[in-house]
């Protein structure tokens, strides 16, 4: 350790700029991936965030709970399926709305207080349990305040906040069915019955929310059964936007590894002769290979606690409209990955020490 510190000391600039490339690289690695998991957190946490194990779509709904239409009494019908415990109708629409700060396109659910489709993420209140009530995930918004559904000019008072809850990257709002029955009859007074999208159910305690979405789709005519999991999956632009941004962060990474690595291996073979030398006055190969590990590990950790830093900044100075926060969980496992593929990169390194010959000590150059 004292022979990597005093090398590193004597070439601060080199490992400097290492430490900071390195640095920027881990930056984008922890943006993207942050970036990446709120925006598809945006789209798909209406969804994901159910009180519920299963949800029913109509069997033409193409997997998209926006594009599935059923019956009201659909909800009977699921309720006595083998392994359902509860079951509750859920039904959405896109509509325009004066919001806190301002007007704009507003996900307004309908869901029935008490079973199964109610929205989780309750950060402040509580959920709606009378007409004309609402809980939202919106930007502005506060206990109290109202949100104006157009052109109904029907007035929903904010009872709960929500998080995580919102669905296409919008404000949503939460109401119960009555209410939202109500909404949808006043800009359309000829509709015969308002219908419902979904169905969410809750899984007798032990059995397989898969094989009961399948029992679904087997018993009750024109529904498809999915588990919540595989409901998010389907939403539409979920997997290209996930298939992008992999793509991005797993180049980025590798970038790092190889820019480590090479680093490293030309370092050593610049400095083959010192080493041939430490090796002659009977330096061990474990020593000198410890002394590389050091200097990628202070390397990593330096560079790590940059991107962090710079990170932080970007995110507190993002205007995206979308919560963005960085999860300590994320940068661990980031770091941690860095660090591991780093110390295997540094093998080609490790592996040109262990194979010099003391005995080469008088003629190296």
């Amino acid at each position: 350790m004292r022979l990597a510190l005093l090398e590193m000391r004597r070439a601060k600039l080199r490992f400097g700029l290492l430490a900071g490339a390195v640095s920027l690289l881990i930056f984008l690695v922890l943006f993207l991936s942050t970036l990446s998991g709120a925006l598809i957190e945006s789209f798909t946490g209406a969804i994901k965030n159910l009180d519920a194990n299963v949800l029913v779509y109509s069997d033409t709904a193409r997997d998209n709970i926006q594009g599935s239409r059923l019956s009201p009494t659909i909800v009977a019908q699921v309720a006595t399926v083998p392994g359902v415990a509860a079951a509750g109708g859920i039904a959405t629409t896109t509509t325009s709305a004066v919001l806190p700060d301002g007007k704009g396109d507003l996900a307004l659910f309908g869901f029935t207080p008490g079973q199964p489709g109610a929205p989780s993420g309750l950060t402040d209140g509580r959920l709606p349990s009378a007409a004309n009530e609402t809980a939202v995930d919106a930007p502005g918004a506060t206990i109290g305040s109202t949100m104006t559904l157009l052109p109904s000019n029907i007035e929903l008072q904010v009872v709960g906040i929500l998080t995580g809850a919102q669905f296409n990257a919008a404000p949503t709002a939460y109401v119960d069915l009555p209410s939202y029955q109500a909404a949808i009859k006043a800009t359309n007074p000829n509709a015969p019955f308002i219908p419902l999208n979904a169905v969410a159910v809750a899984t007798d305690a032990g059995s397989d929310p898969a094989t009961v979405a399948q029992t679904i789709t087997d018993t009750v005519p024109g529904t498809t059964g999915y588990t919540v999991s595989t409901a998010v999956s389907k939403i539409p632009g979920v997997a290209s936007v996930s298939q992008t941004f992999g793509i991005l962060v797993g180049l980025t990474f590798i970038i790092s590894i190889v820019v480590i690595g090479f680093f490293f291996l030309i370092l050593t073979v610049q400095k083959l002769r010192v080493f041939t030398l430490l090796r002659a006055s009977g330096a061990s190969p474990a020593r000198l290979a410890g002394s590389v590990v050091f200097q990628i590990t202070a390397v990593v950790v330096l560079a790590s606690a940059i991107a962090v830093l710079l990170v932080w900044g970007a995110l507190k100075g993002a205007s995206s409209g979308i919560p963005v926060s960085l999860d300590p969980a994320l940068v661990v496992v980031t770091v941690l990955a860095v660090w591991l593929f780093s110390l295997g990169a540094g093998l080609l390194s490790i592996r040109r020490i262990r194979s010099i010959d003391p005995a080469t000590a008088a003629g190296a150059r």
